[in-house]
């Protein structure tokens, strides 16, 4: 408790005096202000953009602190914003204006892609939604090719992991976005998911592939909301991040899971230790700024 609230103060302290004057000192002697010493030193992807963004957070003019909490916000516009109160010229450094435009991109499309996420999530699975009903027979399709589902309600669900007759009642956690997320990785890495399901039925140390599935939606969900996605996201993606996107971040944890598990040799009923261990884990490797959860070994196999 000591050691945090100690944290605290120097926190406090550094980013009210200490930055403030060192942020001066080094305009004075580059000549720059921190927003383009940053544009100039910094790497591009993650580092940049995180330092950027950290540099906005903590300006003293509140019309730039508010270009990270305001919704809708029109880039163009923030970067002649930003341009007018730094004082940049842009004959005189022309690499700053696209370079902060990407950073604002992505810095503003992270927080909207929340929003849009947030609705797929919060959307119940509706048997009565025939498109809903379609992508879930898809799903079996996809994972089990050559075994017709006898019908729509039956204990044949249980082989790709669901708990009942009826997998509708497994989503009511994560909503359509579980569905999407399974859906995706059976369609676009489909070898590889059918090997994940096959490692599913280990005698001894398998597991629910779906109802797992739906739980990574949970893991994937979080590390978005906390903000350790935008590690990734602001190394792959130069604009607004898409559903496709979350969707291959999910497949990777989905692959990377499943040989986690398989060499922790866990009982099932430890799932919700090794989940949150593996969490910790990805949480770990996307505080190294170059980190990325991609699927490098794995095609996509989309049809």
């Amino acid at each position: 408790m000591f050691s945090v609230l100690c944290n605290r103060v120097w926190y406090a302290v550094y980013f009210t005096l200490l930055h403030p004057m060192l942020k001066w000192l080094l305009r004075k002697v580059t000549g720059k202000c921190e927003l383009l010493r940053i544009s100039y030193g910094e790497q591009v992807g993650a580092p940049r953009t995180r330092a950027i963004e950290k540099s906005l957070k903590h300006s003293k003019f509140q019309a730039l602190k508010r270009l990270l909490t305001d919704n809708h916000v029109n880039i163009d516009q923030a970067v002649e914003q930003i341009l007018s109160i730094k004082s940049i010229t842009v004959e005189v450094h022309p690499q700053f204006q696209p370079t902060i435009h990407i950073c604002l991109t992505q810095i503003c499309g992270y927080r909207e892609f929340i929003t849009e996420l947030e609705s797929v999530r919060k959307t119940p699975y509706s048997s009565e939604n025939n498109r809903h009903e379609e992508m879930l027979l898809e799903l079996w399709r996809k994972l089990m090719p050559d075994v017709p589902l006898q019908s729509r309600y039956n204990r044949q669900w249980g082989d790709i992991g669901f708990q009942g007759d009826d997998p509708m009642t497994d989503f009511r956690g994560m909503g359509l976005l579980g569905l999407q997320n399974l859906l995706y990785f059976a369609t676009q890495h489909n070898s590889t998911a059918r090997q994940v399901l096959s490692h599913s039925h280990h005698p001894q140390y398998g597991y629910s592939f779906a109802i797992v599935g739906i739980n990574l939606t949970g893991v994937a969900h979080q590390l978005l909301i906390s903000g350790a996605l935008k590690t990734h996201f602001y190394n792959v993606v130069q604009g607004k991040p898409k559903l496709d996107h979350f969707h291959q971040v999910y497949c990777y944890l989905f692959h990377e899971f499943d040989k986690f598990w398989l060499a922790e040799k866990p009982h099932i009923m430890e799932f919700n230790k090794v989940k949150a261990k593996f969490a910790k884990r990805i949480v770990m490797h996307l505080k190294d700024r170059n980190a990325t959860l991609s699927m490098k070994c794995v095609t996509s196999e989309a049809k």
